[in-house]
């Protein structure tokens, strides 16, 4: 009789899910027709009705930092503070040899409040999608708190985050207003920055809770491969991602960050149960190289749509007229350019701390 085999989430594996992330990411962006200084051929779109679905990438790499999160050794500050490090290594890079060189004075003329809030993401004047450099910041100084309290009880205190994390967050949203009786008058969330990053973190900490959940719980390993056929897995797993985007789309009038609960989880469970059940050498090293540089693409691609150099970035890839060849010359571009950014740094690196 075979031996039961149980589902693996590796390292490589892990980048192979960052890897279907980010393209889901540049899927979202590189389709918006607002993004473009230029007009394109959007009449053979393949993915325009239901682009925004690709917003499920948010859910996927938030979920990534508490799964990730459980396998830390140590889970304390000095552990936190050289993973701050890693994200900020390519942010800093890309923000300050690729962007601001092209946008000197404008970054100058926004003042020093604006200058330090660009440099954490809380303002994204100069890089449209610098968000997640603050919710890992606010994820590594609070998971080390959470993370103790989660493992005396994994299952009750982690609904206890998640409810006490969705009522903070009601409750930093509602404070403008709140304020307004009593004739004390403070911007909205959405006007004020650090507020609406607070609150955008709070939105977030569920899912990421959930995902040092699954980690710690080992709901992913406990899936057994040997009851699932080859051919049920071929069919099915890509059917469930396909079904979580329509769904996705379908439920688009419901609050991302709650159905995101749902379906982040299961995307990921999908291909990993695919690939753990398929080789496919050539699809998984593809992906997992995708994945590798994931953070570098992230923060590259934004140079194509976000005004400040836009002007400069966006001609190197409205080479062509229609859109679907636009997206994917993006795609290859913000790879390639991205895998030489990070050899480079790590390069540099290597010879610095050695």
């Amino acid at each position: 009789m075979e031996a039961p085999q149980y589902v693996t989430f590796d390292k490589d594996l892990t980048s192979i899910v960052k890897g279907f992330a980010v393209i889901f990411m540049m899927l979202l962006h590189c389709y918006c027709p607002d993004n473009y200084d230029v007009l394109l051929d959007y009449r053979y779109a393949l993915v325009d009705t239901i682009r925004s679905s690709f917003k499920i990438c948010v859910g996927i790499f938030v979920f990534l930092v508490g799964y990730g999160y459980a396998f830390s050794k140590t889970k304390d500050l000095h552990y936190s503070l050289q993973h701050i490090k890693k994200l900020l290594i390519p942010f800093w890079t890309i923000l300050f040899i690729f962007t601001l060189p092209f946008c000197f004075d404008a970054f100058i003329n926004k003042g020093f409040k604006i200058a330090v809030f660009n440099l954490f993401g809380i303002d994204s004047c100069f890089n449209y999608y610098s968000w997640f450099v603050y919710f890992y910041i606010y994820a590594m100084c609070v998971m080390p708190f959470v993370s103790k309290f989660i493992d005396k009880n994994p299952k009750g205190n982690t609904i206890i985050v998640i409810v006490l994390a969705s009522f903070l967050m009601v409750v930093v949203h509602e404070i403008p207003r709140c304020l307004s009786f009593i004739d004390i008058i403070i911007p909205e969330t959405v006007d004020n920055k650090p507020h609406l990053a607070l609150f955008n973190c709070l939105m977030m900490t569920p899912l990421m809770v959930l995902g040092y959940l699954f980690a710690k719980q080992d709901y992913y390993e406990r899936i057994k491969l040997t009851s699932i056929s080859r051919c049920t897995t071929i069919v099915v797993c890509p059917l469930v991602v396909v079904a979580c985007l329509v769904m996705k789309h379908l439920t688009s009038f419901l609050w991302n960050a709650f159905v995101d609960l749902f379906y982040a989880p299961l995307i990921i469970g999908a291909i990993v149960v695919f690939f753990n059940k398929f080789k496919c050498p050539h699809f998984r090293k593809t992906m997992a190289k995708i994945g590798e540089v994931s953070v570098y693409m992230w923060f590259f691609h934004a140079l194509y749509y976000t005004k400040a150099v836009r002007w400069f970035y966006q001609q190197a890839i409205t080479i062509f007229h229609d859109i679907n060849l636009v997206v994917l010359w993006a795609i290859v571009l913000t790879f390639f350019v991205s895998w030489l950014i990070k050899s480079l740094v790590d390069s540099v690196n290597k010879s610095l701390f050695s």
